[in-house]
């Protein structure tokens, strides 16, 4: 007799729409496992509180530390979506956790499905993923307030002993410092080159702002590429046009460089032609709403929050609180999320299963993304009739 396998995994309800949505995903992930595994591989899920369910179940904490340190054990976690604490705490949950847990890569999948409305006429070649360096940039939470002492002594820094007056108006002026380490640079496109290769895609798109910003997302370029040729023997193609690089089985990635304000040009005339891209913290946020509202919108994209060690798998979508409890919450996010997380735990045969139910309910229910009438997250079809048709297009 074959022993049952069992792999430990957190979870977060998460905020707003989060308990509606959560536990009918993980039903489901436990009945696609059950079906394809003949209970051979279970997950014993590890309930976490983040954000207002630990809050107002816990100690009034919205950011326990217990939580922080059950996640750095488990490695593995499937989560809602978070909302921030009004009128003070964090400016945002996600970013506190993506602080605390060094998680400095955000990666969105994004991929038309047929049944997803688009404002283009054929969206049905858009297969992209977005990998977004989150620890460092304008994100990285340095802010000085406007007639603050940190501000005026910073100003005085800049002025009095650096030399520099580009500063037009310095009164009343608030600050914020936009960081790009080498460090940060080569861990994240080493996360995306892996899993370029490893995933078999054809094309790589370091996306940067040098025009503008030339001794940081020009330095960005410059160190992932010096990082590609070091590590992954990146070389210029015949075309002299861009670079290539090593894939699976003798295969070869292609490597471009592209301006942000030619990627933001791009994504609504020629989404298809793009394939892995890599970001800084801004423009990643950017490309990947952009890119979402050209498939369906947030109601339909899974997120990694991760680094070499950690990956929390969650949709993309707020906690959407205005239809919290009223049974209409768009599960699909959540339910792509989780398929993701089945790849991750090299339950191939699960995600596979799942994912293709997932497409099938897409095709099928075309009132999940009525954009016209209400959000991509509100829909006509209650979340347990969504479940439930998942349920019945499951394949194995």
């Amino acid at each position: 007799m074959t022993q049952q396998q069992s792999l430990a995994v957190a979870y977060i309800d998460g905020d707003g729409i989060g308990p509606d949505v959560m536990p009918l995903v993980r039903g489901l992930v436990d009945l696609v496992l059950e079906r394809c595994y003949d209970g051979r591989q279970i997950i014993s899920w590890q309930p976490l509180l983040l954000g207002e369910q630990a809050a107002r179940e816990g100690d009034g904490e919205w950011f326990p530390q217990a939580t922080i340190s059950a996640l750095r054990e488990l490695k593995v976690a499937l989560k809602g979506p978070m909302s921030s604490a009004i009128g003070g705490g964090f400016r945002s949950l996600n970013i506190a956790l993506r602080e605390e847990l060094d998680l400095f890569c955000n990666m969105r999948v994004i991929k038309a499905l047929p049944g997803l409305p688009s404002p283009l006429k054929n969206p049905d070649g858009i297969d992209l993923v977005v990998f977004r360096e989150c620890s460092e940039d304008s994100f990285a939470s340095i802010e000085l307030a406007a007639n603050s002492p940190d501000a005026a002594r910073l100003i005085e820094v800049l002025e009095q002993e650096l030399g520099y007056h580009r500063l037009r108006f310095v009164d009343n002026c608030a600050l914020a410092i936009k960081n790009c380490s080498q460090a940060a640079t080569e861990r994240l496109i080493k996360q995306a080159a892996d899993y370029a290769i490893s995933q078999r895609r054809k094309k790589i798109t370091l996306v940067h702002k040098s025009n503008a910003w030339q001794l940081t997302e020009g330095q960005f370029q410059r160190w992932a590429l010096d990082y590609l040729r070091k590590d992954y023997q990146l070389t210029v193609s015949d075309c002299q046009q861009h670079y290539l690089l090593p894939g699976a089985d003798g295969t070869q990635i292609q490597v471009e460089q592209m301006m942000l304000d030619q990627v933001m040009q791009r994504l609504p005339q020629q989404a298809g032609s793009f394939d892995v891209m890599v970001c800084n913290n801004l423009a990643g946020d950017l490309i990947a709403d952009l890119a979402a509202s050209l498939v369906g919108g947030v109601g339909i994209i899974p997120s990694v929050n991760c680094n070499q060690e950690l990956a929390l798998f969650e949709p993309s979508h707020g906690p959407f609180r205005r239809i919290a409890g009223s049974g209409l919450a768009n599960p699909c996010a959540s339910v792509w999320a989780a398929v993701l997380m089945l790849e991750h735990l090299q339950l191939d045969v699960a995600a596979s299963s799942l994912f293709a139910a997932l497409t099938e309910v897409v095709a099928i229910h075309e009132q999940l993304f009525q954009l016209d009438t209400r959000s991509s997250l509100e829909q006509g079809v209650p979340t347990k009739e969504v479940i439930a048709a998942i349920i019945k297009a499951l394949p194995c």
